[in-house]
């Protein structure tokens, strides 16, 4: 498929990347003279009226907020019959990338990336917008220092589209389900903070809150972990660890959503958190040395809350942790995008 030479009134410099929604571009605006990123959606759904419907209605939500802690939409469109996004043109990486490359981050600048992503995820609330695919490579860190949130709702239309299958279960990269998603119960923007919270796990430790590494991390044994496990903890597992920061993680992934904080409840606890632990961005990386008797999985429940005997720790524990990622990638994030910038 060639590439276009123009999408609605943008001129088209390069493909970014794609996958099972779409395109991503790289556009000229040149009435501003500024670089856009366009969104397509793919040929494929071209014809699928309600999901078109809804990438537009969401683009429509989206553009209505101009906030620095949200990719802004300028323009939205249509072309040879599919609708376009055309928003803001991210300069620096996404912290799947970063933490992947160089290692956890230090508490005090994992949580303020938190921070300015519940202010940002605050604003989207605002306008009944839920991202439903919250994680690390969703939030991207611009060479300013300011976080901003990615891929806004196109998830839960893709979601409905192509990822519940006939038995009902959610394909996706399951790090950062939220329990009552998983079970294909409607969401709202508490399950955006069960992501948070998950993500702030991962980013302090190196690796998701129920996985580790080893032949026991599938995809339904992490979905199961979501679902039924103890709750892991980051003062449990990392020596020294912030425990005033390690306990609202805790529950931020608490099964019960009425547990956890709210965005504007996230904003008032992490700022004094921030400024106590020297919190910045971008972010500085740090060496993280496990417990010894903190690398096993934790511990699955029965329906009645009675522990199951857990399996042996893989070989794969050691002092420090590597991010496994598996799952089926669904669409096509900005971190993608950005990371795909960084190596041209």
């Amino acid at each position: 498929m060639a590439t276009p030479t123009h999408i609605g009134r943008f001129k088209v410099k390069r493909l970014l990347g794609k996958g099972a929604m779409g395109e991503v571009y790289e556009g000229i605006d040149d009435k501003l003279d500024r670089r856009v990123a366009i969104k397509i959606l793919g040929r494929k759904h071209r014809e699928s009226e309600e999901f078109k419907t809804r990438f537009l209605r969401e683009g429509r939500a989206l553009a209505q907020m101009n906030h620095p802690n949200v990719v802004q939409i300028y323009e939205i469109g249509e072309h040879e019959g599919r609708p376009f996004l055309a928003m803001e043109f991210l300069d620096g990486e996404d912290i799947g990338v970063l933490v992947k490359r160089d290692g956890p981050l230090l508490p005090g600048d994992a949580a303020e990336v938190i921070r300015q992503a519940a202010i940002g995820l605050a604003e989207t609330q605002r306008v009944d917008v839920v991202h439903r695919d919250v994680k690390p490579s969703n939030l991207v860190v611009t060479k300013g220092g300011v976080v901003k949130v990615t891929d806004f709702g196109l998830a839960k239309a893709l979601q409905e589209d192509l990822s519940i299958t006939a038995t009902g279960v959610f394909v996706g990269t399951p790090d950062y389900l939220a329990p009552e998603q998983a079970m294909g119960k409607e969401v709202d923007a508490r399950a955006d903070v069960y992501a948070l919270g998950c993500s702030l796990f991962h980013m302090c430790s190196g690796h998701p809150p129920f996985r580790k590494g080893g032949q026991d991390d599938h995809y339904t044994a992490v979905v199961r972990r979501h679902l039924k496990a103890e709750r892991p903890e980051l003062k449990l597992e990392i020596p020294g660890f912030d425990e005033e920061l390690s306990d609202l993680c805790r529950r931020m992934m608490s099964r019960r959503p009425d547990v956890r904080p709210t965005f504007e409840e996230l904003k008032d606890i992490l700022g004094p958190i921030c400024t106590r632990l020297g919190g910045r961005v971008p972010p500085r990386h740090t060496e993280v040395s496990l417990r010894s008797d903190a690398g096993g999985v934790p511990a699955v429940r029965d329906g009645a809350g009675e522990a199951l005997a857990p399996k042996a720790p893989s070989s794969a524990t050691r002092t420090t942790i590597i991010a496994v990622g598996v799952g089926v990638t669904v669409g096509i994030g900005l971190g993608v995008m950005i990371a795909i910038m960084n190596k041209l």
